[in-house]
């Protein structure tokens, strides 16, 4: 019995949500892990490292969607933390599996480093991204995407490349 109530509670769920893509007043829950490569100003030298960012957003329009996402990065040397919220537009209809995206956004970053003399540093930063997402159902995707950052402090430049998993709801 007990197993019946889980079935049909998932069937109901899944199919309140099916119908749900990339359609106005729709949200979009999800984050993306990076693989992020970077350059100081004074080397040619790349250092990379891996970050999560949580997003969250809505459909303003059919294939619309702004929102905002949050960084977090611990390494030895510090604590990152960021802010960047983004709009987002899907390139072909909502009824594709495979859909390209560009996205950009504008947001701020915080450095800290705890054990060290080294002041807090914060900068404003912008972003672009172009990627491909991948439907494996109306309201579940997979995403691909290159990024390109520009920051206003220390780093000229960072590039990188991302995996994300998406989850598209009604309203």
């Amino acid at each position: 019995m007990k197993s019946i109530k889980i079935l049909l509670f998932c069937t109901l769920f899944f199919s309140t949500i099916a119908n749900s893509q990339i359609t106005k007043g729709n949200w979009m829950f999800g984050g993306d892990a990076i693989l992020q490569g970077f350059k100081f100003e004074d080397t040619e030298k790349f250092e990379y490292y891996a970050e999560i960012f949580p997003k969250a957003g809505y459909f303003l329009k059919d294939q619309f969607v702004v929102g905002g996402e949050i960084g977090l990065f611990f390494n030895n040397a510090g604590i990152y933390t960021s802010l960047v919220p983004f709009a987002r537009y899907y390139i072909l209809g909502n009824d594709k599996i495979i859909n390209p995206f560009i996205e950009g956004g504008l947001g701020y970053k915080n450095f800290k480093y705890p054990n060290s003399n080294t002041p807090t540093l914060n900068e404003f930063m912008y972003q672009f991204k172009l990627g491909t997402s991948l439907f494996f159902t109306n309201s579940v995707a997979l995403n691909f995407t290159l990024n390109y950052k520009r920051n206003s402090f220390q780093f000229d430049q960072e590039i990188s490349a991302a995996l994300g998993f998406q989850i598209h709801l009604i309203k």
